[in-house]
């Protein structure tokens, strides 16, 4: 079980994320080919594409959190002594998980109330409500991506993890 939960932990958004990816590009394409080629179309690939590029895009602000590839301004801070870098880190990094924590409240919210009025997807039918859960899914995904690094980071830092990333070097290296 410890195994599983290391693969999920490890891997969870590259291979989803990969794969709904594989199949919004696969859909976009045969939508272009039908189209120029048979002057036709899917009805419904453009809103499958839609929605699993909405999808993709949550997974990949999951992964890029886990990866330390998020675009962050460091000039300033690297600027300052390492201490106070340190203590900035963990300001921006608790003010960070603070917005997640909000939007994920705010989002639920609002979630119940389309629950009941929204409808559902002018072609598959789905359930809009559905497809606007992935915001605060998304969200309570990334938020426990910044917890986890930020543990990683600033409880039990890793030698070769200076700054989060498994493919930062570390701080001897740079």
């Amino acid at each position: 079980m410890k195994r599983i939960l290391k693969f999920i932990d490890d891997k969870f958004e590259e291979i989803i994320g990969s794969m709904v990816l594989a199949v919004v590009v696969t859909l976009v394409f045969l939508g272009v080919v039908l189209r120029l080629v048979f002057t036709s179309g899917l009805p419904w690939q453009e809103e499958l594409s839609r929605f699993g590029f909405v999808f993709v895009c949550y997974l990949g602000a999951s992964y890029g959190v886990k990866t330390n590839d998020h675009i962050r301004i460091t000039f300033v801070v690297e600027a300052l002594p390492k201490a106070v870098q340190k203590i900035v880190g963990i300001i921006t990094d608790i003010v960070w998980i603070g917005f997640n924590v909000f939007i994920v409240i705010i989002a639920m919210n609002l979630y119940q109330h389309m629950k009941n009025f929204l409808g559902e997807s002018g072609i598959l039918k789905i359930p809009l409500h559905y497809v606007f859960l992935t915001i605060p899914v998304g969200f309570a995904l990334l938020t426990l991506r910044l917890i986890q690094e930020f543990i990683r980071n600033q409880i039990k830092p890793r030698t070769g993890r200076a700054n989060g990333g498994p493919g930062e070097p570390a701080e001897t290296e740079r």
